[in-house]
């Protein structure tokens, strides 16, 4: 795994090869606890049947397969999804003034007095009557002197932890699932952007990822585990500068359930360092699919001779189960195609709101 904190290094990557993805991930959790969202924008759906098929046809161009993906949670309900997958056209990136657009949806980044701001705006009604408008703010300081830049040119996955605490702000507008709610966001956030040069399933065996915003530090980890070995990351950053507050050096994970689907993944993570200990428990399932999970989860940190106790986001993903063809009808009630003639599930708020 090739890691930095550089916001400037944040370009669509330039002639991804078939397989390949890229996305840009945005997250937060309200100061209230009661509301939080997932956005994601993406060159190469790695979760795109379509994508999946031309793959193995050996005929697949990343460019092709632009997507977005937004969930909007209230505590561990889904109150508003959409994932949808657009033509290569509607993808833009205009580098002269660091915007993104797919489809009707943007963000863009500024500089303003050693502030790193993204703006995000969507806007979109679904085939099912579900819509969507919301302006978005992540404001953070702006980290000048990378304490994280590990690189390895045989590593084929390259992740950019461009701002792992911000502070978002904005207005929410949906038409969901307990019908029209208007938000006005407050709390706390994370972006990062990831590149992978191959298909997942050749690069990992299964994947964890986390976030957990203390009150004046971050933790953030991922375990990677491949076929010959377990490769992980933790660490505390600071919440002031991005400093590396501390680096944790071992992992254990445990505590594994099976969901509906038969995905097997580990619900506690335990880091060590030599001067602190983590517990991280995925509590509430969030997003409880074939091949990716998403959680609402906890972490209980013991430093200093002190506890605190922060709420988050985990995440695992099992990519050898993204090409098992008996998961792609589901995938397909839920991936719109926003360029084709939805698919009848997404056509009914009942049935489509099944699927979330």
């Amino acid at each position: 795994m090739n890691i930095s904190t550089d916001h400037f290094d944040e370009n669509p990557f330039p002639n991804k090869p078939s397989g390949g993805y890229e996305w840009w991930y945005f997250d937060a959790l309200s100061e209230d606890g009661n509301w939080s969202f997932v956005i994601i924008f993406y060159q190469g759906n790695p979760f795109s049947p379509e994508y999946i098929r031309n793959i193995e046809n050996k005929s697949s161009v990343p460019d092709e397969f632009p997507g977005v993906s937004i969930s909007i949670y209230n505590r561990n309900k889904t109150e508003f999804y959409s994932f949808a997958e657009y033509s290569a056209d509607d993808f833009n990136w205009v580098k002269e003034s660091d915007t993104c657009s797919i489809g009707p949806h943007s963000f863009s980044k500024s500089e303003n007095d050693s502030k790193l701001v993204y703006s995000i705006v969507l806007n979109d009604i679904l085939p099912s009557g579900h819509s969507i408008k919301a302006e978005l703010e992540f404001n953070s300081s702006i980290i000048t002197e990378p304490s994280i830049d590990s690189k390895n040119p045989n590593e084929h996955h390259f992740w950019n932890l461009i701002q792992p605490k911000s502070e978002v702000s904005g207005s929410i507008e949906i038409n969901g699932k307990s019908g029209f709610q208007k938000i006005t966001f407050n709390g706390s956030g994370y972006h990062d952007h990831n590149v992978g040069l191959e298909p997942m399933k050749e690069d990992f065996k299964d994947w964890y990822w986390g976030r957990y915003h203390f009150d004046n530090s971050t933790l953030i980890y991922y375990v990677m585990n491949r076929t010959n070995e377990k490769q992980y990351k933790a660490w505390l950053i600071s919440n002031e500068n991005g400093e590396v507050i501390d680096e944790f050096s071992s992992v254990e994970t445990e505590g594994f359930l099976r969901n509906m689907f038969g995905l097997r993944s580990a619900r506690k993570i335990t880091l060590k360092s030599r001067d602190s200990e983590v517990t991280v428990q995925a509590a509430l399932p969030l997003d409880d699919g074939p091949f990716y999970q998403r959680f609402l989860g906890q972490a209980i940190i013991h430093k200093d001779g002190k506890v605190s106790v922060a709420e988050g986001i985990s995440e695992y993903i099992y990519p050898e189960n993204i090409y098992s063809k008996k998961f792609w009808p589901a995938v397909k009630m839920r991936l719109r195609f926003a360029n084709q003639k939805p698919h009848w599930v997404q056509r009914f708020k009942m049935f489509y709101e099944w699927t979330w």
